[in-house]
């Protein structure tokens, strides 16, 4: 979750081109158990498969900023609107990825600020594993 006391990140903060995560994670046999078990609900294991190659979404959940966003706050209010995600390999446990969230874009429509997060994760020889973008309206 964010930091409830870390400063607000505010639209007139941000730039494009800011990097708002850069970090690792450790892909254990225990978290893909776990995703798989959250995403499961009412489906048997064999609909989803086992073992130790990850679910391709689960590297959303690494993504999200109200998640990641550790030096900041993200105030409540905004609105998600729209999300892309495109997994490039397989995520295996024992992996150790790098997530890099940054801002590709921000801009006002219709008199509401809205802002673009773009998501790149790497596999530890710098291959691109997942990437993605989060388009949300920020709150004012």
């Amino acid at each position: 979750m964010s930091n409830p006391e870390a400063p607000d990140l505010t639209y007139d903060g941000m730039t494009v081109g800011d990097v708002f995560v850069d970090t690792s994670v450790m892909v254990t046999a225990e978290s893909i158990a776990e995703f798989r078990r959250a995403i499961q609900a009412g489906v048997g294991p064999a609909a989803i498969g086992e073992g130790t190659c990850a679910p391709p979404t689960m590297v959303a959940m690494w993504t999200v900023p109200r998640v990641m966003f550790r030096e900041w706050n993200v105030p409540a209010g905004g609105i998600h609107a729209r999300q892309r995600w495109q997994c490039a390999k397989s995520i295996h446990a024992g992996s150790e990825l790098r997530i890099r969230i940054s801002l590709k874009e921000k801009f006002v429509r219709k008199e509401r600020p809205w802002v673009v997060f773009e998501s790149r994760l790497t596999d530890a020889g710098g291959e691109e594993v997942a990437s993605g973008e989060m388009t949300i309206v920020w709150p004012q």
